[in-house]
């Protein structure tokens, strides 16, 4: 399953690659080509949120309701009725909040399988050459002195394509041998801003200030978690403006230090070119949320929520006395 998925991600990649000659530029159209993709899922959770806000006066009413039950019937009444609610209205709090995470899933899962496997995917190595130059990688003992240690066995194809020259100088037999293979990745550009995408900021600690490639690696993580905790803020700040009155907000905070910390976690164990798509990611979802919660306000999402309801309803009245007049003409005939 994963191999077909990597194999689809590594064409992606592959034809990116093709028009602009440099992996970190591939990347960054990817990223934005996704965050396209899930612009619908975006404005769903826009709309879900909106209409959670309608319908908190229905949740305070059902919670009132039953304040004076004993607590066991009281929370198995109020979970009842309020699932009531929610298939009455048309919403789903799984969905609201979990679809955009399913939804990207995949892409990180794809995403992964050629950042970690580049020469299998995207350059198309013979599995022949690829085994002859990650042992290489080994014996030489380059991945250690490249500072990739801890990602030896994980991360080795990446390393190959970042010493390449050292390992053809630590067994140049394999020039002759795999000489068109050595050419096509001689020619892959798997770099940005002089940072290797293969690098990984956990092997990294410790040598910090060694270089400015090795501070760049570093500040990946710090880069994610603080653009995650900017998208955070700015979408609690929308709820609490939309409603003033929301509940659970101990839980929202929470919501809103975990996606960072979890961003900043992600980002340190993974090759950089993860941590960039990232970085890329959640700005670009910052700027949705500015660009949706402008167009889907909530108090505009809201008023025409009110009047599809209220369409709806007049169009299910008249449908039903219609059917109800239909039915007692063919009893009276």
């Amino acid at each position: 399953m994963f191999d077909f998925l990597y194999s689809i991600f590594g064409y992606l990649f592959r034809f990116l690659f093709s028009f602009v000659g440099n992996y970190g530029l591939a990347l960054v159209i990817f990223t934005v080509f996704f965050r396209v993709i899930l612009l619908p899922t975006t404005v769903k959770q826009q709309k879900s949120s909106a209409k959670m806000v309608r319908l908190q006066p229905k949740l305070r009413r059902i919670r009132e309701k039953y304040q004076d039950y004993a607590p066991q019937e009281r929370n198995m009444k109020i979970q009842q009725e309020t699932q009531e609610l929610y298939q009455r209205e048309g919403y789903s709090s799984m969905g609201a909040s979990c679809l955009p995470l399913v939804v990207q899933l995949p892409i990180l899962w794809g995403l992964y399988g050629v950042i970690r496997n580049p020469l299998k995917y995207v350059l198309e190595i013979s599995e022949e050459a690829i085994t002859a130059l990650t042992t290489a990688v080994t014996e030489l003992g380059i991945v250690e002195s490249a500072g990739k240690a801890s990602a030896a066995t994980a991360y080795i194809e990446a390393s190959v394509i970042s010493n390449l020259e050292a390992i053809i100088e630590g067994k140049p037999e394999l020039l002759t041998q795999f000489a068109a293979e050595i050419e096509k990745i001689r020619a892959f550009d798997f770099s940005v801003f002089g940072i290797d995408l293969g690098s990984i900021p956990s092997a990294f600690y410790g040598e910090f200030g060694v270089s400015k490639a090795s501070i760049l690696v570093l500040a990946i993580p710090v880069i994610s978690g603080l653009t995650s905790l900017l998208t955070s803020v700015l979408t609690q700040a929308r709820q609490k403006k939309a409603n003033p009155n929301m509940e659970n907000q101990q839980m929202m905070g929470c919501m809103m230090l975990s996606m960072p910390l979890m961003s900043v976690w992600f980002t340190w164990s993974l090759p950089v070119a993860m941590g960039m798509y990232w970085i890329l990611s959640n700005i670009l979802a910052f700027l949705q949320t500015l660009v949706i919660g402008h167009i889907y306000a909530p108090r505009k999402t809201i008023a025409k929520l009110m009047v599809e309801e209220t369409v709806y309803r007049r169009s299910y009245e008249k449908n039903r006395k219609t059917i109800v007049a239909h039915n007692n003409e063919n009893e009276a005939e």
